[in-house]
């Protein structure tokens, strides 16, 4: 905002058609994979600022989409396997996934700027994030006879179902305070900026909900062919008995405006520290006996089973960008960005038992490219897309459902394989953008640059 000249601008900017792929390769066993989309129609930007004449201060409101992600994954099948020890023949062994994961950060406040002297400004804010989280994973395997009686050596038996399932879902909005403070200077063809974001400061969560339950019945240990005790480990917390909290990192950035061709050609850079957060409960709910039997109570290693452990990695990001003037009035702009992910390999310390949120945790690349016109004479339309890479291999599976097994003791898996790191990720995105400055009062168009 301190490139405002007299008079007010109102910005908006949305994302008029937002659509990405997500491809999980081999992510349940061999050859089964898992693929969604995502299609979002949201505005990303809204901002009214305002320059009093001669005056060396400038103001602006604004409402900013910092992210919203949308995954929804889901997988169902069912065929004839001999995985039973009890049953002989073939038994039904059908096995599902459900995976979803809704987030979005708003971001709500004002920013002021003053002009300490032609060449050097100064600049702070304060928003107000609403962070909404909206998380669920289950997976289920069962098997069982197609018959209702089994015959073992000639006497007859009631058949059984034998099961192993699992089911977590969390959600909750989380109000936060974050600050920046900014300074630029002007030399020449030379624009330098530098911008300092604070961490986020927790106000308050509401609407919280957390369920986590594992449930496992009639499954027959293969080492001494006895069954082994079934048992369900459930717990369910709403509201104020389960507290909520989301972290967002202290971050600093630095980056420079030169004009390679006064008023025609424009070479823009920046770069962006994040710091680490240090591991925290990000849902923090008591610990209760009673969430199974005593017996697997007493051998339950994470007796904390509702809890929620979240941390990041320090990460550094940049971006650069080139603007053509084609016309007086119409400008070509193009740019590349990473998106470096901050919670691959990220080490959870003394939380490292306690259950985790399952996100995406691969580098994204992205190439933005568009128009900017100039509309009688004083009003800015930026139209333009992005395209949008990111991938990741190796990884461990999520489930295997390829050789199941009805029980591993060495892994302690049940009605599946072993886990292998098999599996590979892959994202596309494409996004359609359009943005329009409208100038009020002033007598011309304000210097302000827009790169989406």
């Amino acid at each position: 905002i301190s490139e405002i000249e007299k008079g007010s601008n109102l910005s908006f900017a949305a994302s008029l058609f937002s659509w990405g792929i997500y491809s999980y390769r081999n992510a349940l066993g061999d050859d089964i994979h898992l693929n969604g989309t995502n299609f979002n129609v949201i505005p990303q930007f809204l901002s009214y600022s305002v320059r009093s004449n001669d005056s060396k201060l400038s103001f602006a409101l604004t409402a900013i989409t910092r992210l919203k992600e949308n995954i929804n994954l889901n997988y169902y099948n069912s065929r004839a396997l001999d995985i039973l020890l009890e049953i002989p023949g073939k038994e039904n062994y059908s096995t599902s996934y459900g995976y979803e994961l809704n987030f979005i950060d708003n971001w709500i406040g004002m920013a002021g700027s003053y002009d300490i002297s032609r060449h050097f400004k100064v600049g702070a804010s304060l928003f107000v994030s609403i962070a909404q989280l909206n998380y669920k994973n289950q997976y289920s395997a069962v098997a069982f006879s197609p018959s209702d009686t089994l015959w073992v050596n000639g006497v007859p038996n009631p058949s059984f179902v034998a099961e192993s399932s699992y089911n977590e879902s969390y959600r909750f909005n989380h109000v936060r305070l974050i600050g920046k403070l900014g300074f630029s200077y002007v030399a020449d063809r030379w624009r330098f900026g530098l911008n300092i974001t604070t961490e986020s400061f927790p106000l308050f969560s509401v609407k919280n909900e957390a369920l986590r339950t594992q449930r496992v019945s009639d499954i027959t240990n293969p080492e001494n062919g006895e069954f082994l005790n079934g048992y369900m480990i459930t717990n369910g917390l709403i509201g104020n008995d389960v507290n909520t909290s989301l972290k967002y990192p202290r971050s600093v950035s630095a980056g420079f405006i030169y004009d390679v061709k006064k008023g025609k050609k424009r070479l823009y850079f920046t770069v962006e520290y994040f710091s680490k957060i240090e591991p925290y409960r990000m849902v923090d709910a008591p610990i209760r006996d009673d969430i199974t039997s005593s017996i697997v109570y007493d051998r339950l290693k994470n007796k904390d089973w509702l809890s929620v452990a979240d941390a990041s990695n320090q990460v550094v990001n940049f971006a650069v960008a080139y603007r053509w003037r084609l016309k007086n009035d119409l400008l070509f702009l193009n740019g590349f960005r990473t998106d470096f992910n901050n919670v691959k390999y990220v080490n959870y310390g003394d939380l490292n038992d306690l259950n985790k949120i399952n996100t995406t945790n691969f580098d994204i690349y992205h190439y933005t490219a568009g128009f900017q016109f100039l509309v009688l004479k004083k009003y800015q339309l930026i139209a333009g897309g992005e395209l949008s890479f990111g991938y990741d291999t190796h990884l461990e599976q999520v489930a295997n459902f390829t050789n199941p097994v009805e029980y591993d003791p060495i892994d302690n898996r049940i009605l599946q394989g072993p886990l292998k790191n098999d599996m590979s990720i892959y994202y596309f995105g494409f996004n359609v953008y359009l943005g329009i400055t409208l100038n009020f009062q002033g007598k011309r168009q304000g210097r302000t640059e827009t790169i989406q």
